[in-house]
């Protein structure tokens, strides 16, 4: 049995939510420990944004809370009456993580007969504590960065390990996976992402959003690898471009970790579609099919080099 770090982190938190409201002599103390329970989040800004959405339901709780007790008395009825104006107006308001725990603290005052100002204090302090342990055991967050690094790692074999094989392709080998890796990269960008996000999610005085970014920009070169493999599977001819563009798509392969370089590998596409522009048309249906599909897969690489050099581009930027 493997326990974890939020785990751990929910239970502490429970046991000194339910100390300090035994210690300030609150009644149903052990609510406390309730409330942080469900108030240990996976992320730090989110449990921030938690914590506020609890509170502002708590006070409209209270509010509607008194308004039906005053109106029907300490009864079920009254606290039915609580719950069908309650929910539907704390769901408009986008306050629905504080419905369950708003209820349980109404419930007091149906129990205790009073909302009393002793009472709105005793459950509102309930509250207070209950989230505010959750938030200081969330600023404690494990760094994600060997995960995230190890993404990035993944989605850059994997990008080489396309372009080589889509040079390959264009040598004539046939049968190559490139379809089977261009779906594992997907796979290894969206797990990228999702973790840079919870990294970033973790960081609250400190906005660094290279790694989301990263790996945005790795989904949009995605698409266009995807294009460039759909015009390179309908070329059916050997054509003399096509070495050119081999040497090219096997330079970047070898220097995908040098950003210095995307610059130089737009200049030489920029080059060969000179040399496309400017060499004899095609001389029957099948060549200029396939000359047609060259140039379509070139354009797409370029785009691809585009986005990489944008995104380089902004990150010397905003390091200045």
């Amino acid at each position: 049995m493997k326990i974890g770090l939020r785990t751990v982190k929910t239970a502490l938190g429970a046991v000194i939510a339910m100390v300090l409201a035994y210690e300030l002599r609150l009644d149903y103390w052990s609510t406390a420990g309730i409330i942080t329970i469900l108030s240990v989040q996976n992320t730090t800004r989110y449990s921030f944004n938690v914590a506020g959405l609890r509170i502002g339901a708590t006070i409209l709780a209270f509010m509607l809370a008194i308004f039906s007790f005053w109106l029907l008395g300490f009864n079920p009825w009254a606290f039915g009456l609580f719950l069908l104006l309650f929910i539907p107006l704390a769901m408009q308001l986008r306050l629905q993580e504080g419905i369950v725990v708003s209820a349980v603290l109404v419930s007091h005052f149906l129990i205790e007969k009073s909302y009393s100002w002793y009472w709105l204090g005793n459950e509102f302090a309930l509250m207070l504590i209950g989230v505010g342990v959750a938030l200081l055991f969330n600023l404690f967050m494990p760094s994600l960065m060997a995960q995230i690094k190890g993404f990035q790692q993944e989605v850059e074999d994997q990008l080489r390990q396309i372009l080589l094989q889509m040079a390959q392709q264009l040598s004539g080998i046939e049968k190559v996976p490139t379809w089977q890796h261009l779906g594992a990269l997907l796979t290894v960008i969206r797990k990228g992402r999702e973790w840079a996000s919870r990294q970033q999610d973790n960081q609250l005085l400190v906005e660094n959003d290279f790694y989301r970014s990263y790996f945005e920009m790795r989904r949009n070169q995605y698409e266009m690898l995807r294009q460039m493999q759909a015009n390179l599977d309908q070329i059916t001819l050997s054509l003399k471009e096509s070495t050119a563009i081999r040497e090219l798509l096997a330079e970047t392969a070898a220097s995908l970790a040098q950003p210095q370089k995307v610059q130089h590998l737009q200049h030489r596409v920029a080059r060969l579609q000179d040399k496309f522009d400017q060499a004899p048309l095609p001389t029957n249906r099948a060549e200029f099919e396939s000359r047609a599909h060259l140039y379509l897969f070139l354009l797409d690489f370029e785009t691809v080099l585009t986005l990489a050099g944008d995104f380089y581009d902004k990150v010397i930027l905003n390091e200045k």
